[in-house]
């Protein structure tokens, strides 16, 4: 086994050129498969999510930006089914005095009781936070994308410059950061200091209900829908609701997985015509191999082995060098002010995905040299010393 892995590397090395480009191009495919696979992947787990399809999300119908009275909390939070809630206050703006557009950032301003239950991505953040955040009025957990954009660390107190609440310009003192992911570019923090900040104590932009059951959906909607019409009330689940924000999205996604399949198909003919080529280049070698009692089946596995090489390894490359660019933008190594990294911090790239891009890689390298593996295991040792003669 060992002399045949020898013997497959050796063979790889007689067209460096044409190896070097075959890689190149599955390297590239690959990186780009990653990314996609990452992201469509983390958007079809929260819409599948069975918590996000058991939480309701309770907005008023006819008003952008929504205000839902607070006098409407205690029955909305006491309907059969309901077992936790929270509010939402959304604050827009800009973390600099410039307001640039690439300082905009969005607070939440939340109930600090329950943060993390009612928050899946939060239960990362250190528990010392948490708890700093119920001690300081004016605390927030910061976002691992604005942190690392602004280069901010615990401790860092900053002003926020509203556009959502003009004059009502809020500091706050940073106690924590939210792990890279859902609210890499958001910030949260207590709706009692906001509600006294902003002299607003009337109303809420978005009310979240978690229930006990997933079946309590229908019923617990319908009693929403039917006690709550001055102001009216639209209520969805978070899956709905991600659904709705993400089509668009969605869209623009399904056209880039029909360019990857494509890229996918002509890179397997790419790699079949290029094996191919190899292979008749190497007849005599073949004829060699048969005469020294190598069966058609060795000469199959001595194909399909180089191509499926060629593919993993590039498969690999080309994961890692998603995975780095995503580590490296987490980490604040690469700058943070363009759309680019931004990205890779909310969909970063696990150390799965090498595994993935291996396989990938290999499946493509296996796929392309199964024709070209075939015809070199036809060759007949008669013919070709026929023609050197």
């Amino acid at each position: 086994m060992g002399k045949f892995v020898v013997l497959v590397l050796k063979n790889l090395g007689r067209s460096k050129v044409r190896t070097t480009l075959t890689a190149l191009a599955v390297t590239v495919l690959v990186t780009i498969c990653t990314i996609v696979v990452t992201v469509t992947s983390a958007v079809e787990v929260q819409l599948s999510s069975e918590s996000a399809q058991s939480k309701l999300i309770v907005t008023e119908r006819w008003v952008a930006p929504s205000e839902v009275p607070v006098k409407y909390l205690p029955q909305l939070t006491k309907i059969p089914g309901v077992q936790d809630w929270t509010v939402w206050n959304l604050y827009t703006g800009f973390f600099d005095d410039a307001m640039s557009r690439d300082k905009a950032g969005l607070g939440i301003a939340t109930r600090v009781e329950n943060i993390v239950r009612m928050h899946p991505g939060l239960e990362k953040v250190d528990p010392a936070a948490i708890e700093a955040l119920r001690n300081e009025k004016n605390g927030c957990i910061l976002g691992a994308s604005i942190a690392t954009a602004m280069n901010w660390k615990v401790g860092q107190q900053f002003t926020f410059h509203s556009t959502s609440h003009l004059g009502k310009n809020l500091t706050f003192k940073v106690v924590g950061i939210a792990p890279p992911g859902t609210w890499a570019l958001n910030f949260f923090f207590r709706n009692d200091y906001f509600e006294e900040a902003a002299s607003n104590k009337e109303s809420v932009s978005i009310v979240w209900l978690l229930l006990r059951e997933l079946r309590d959906v229908n019923s617990v909607t319908a009693r929403i829908q039917e006690n709550f019409r001055q102001p009216e009330l639209k209520v969805e689940t978070e899956s709905a609701g991600v659904a709705r924000i993400a089509e668009r999205a969605q869209a623009i996604l399904a056209i880039i997985r029909m360019v990857v399949a494509i890229l996918l198909l002509d890179m397997v003919i790419i790699l079949s015509n290029a094996i191919s080529i190899s292979t008749r280049e190497r007849r005599v070698e073949m004829a060699v191999l048969k005469v020294l009692g190598f069966a058609p089946v060795h000469i199959m596995a001595l194909v399909i082995g180089e191509a499926t090489f060629v593919g993993g390894m590039s498969g690999l490359f080309g994961a890692s060098i998603a995975y780095a660019v995503s580590q490296l933008s987490l980490a604040g190594v690469l700058p943070t002010d363009n759309a680019f990294a931004g990205f890779m911090i909310l969909f970063p790239v696990t150390e799965y995905m090498l595994l993935q891009g291996f396989l990938l890689g290999a499946g493509v390298g296996f796929i392309g040299s199964a024709i070209p593996a075939w015809n070199a295991r036809k060759v007949k040792v008669s013919e070709v010393f026929s023609r050197i003669a």
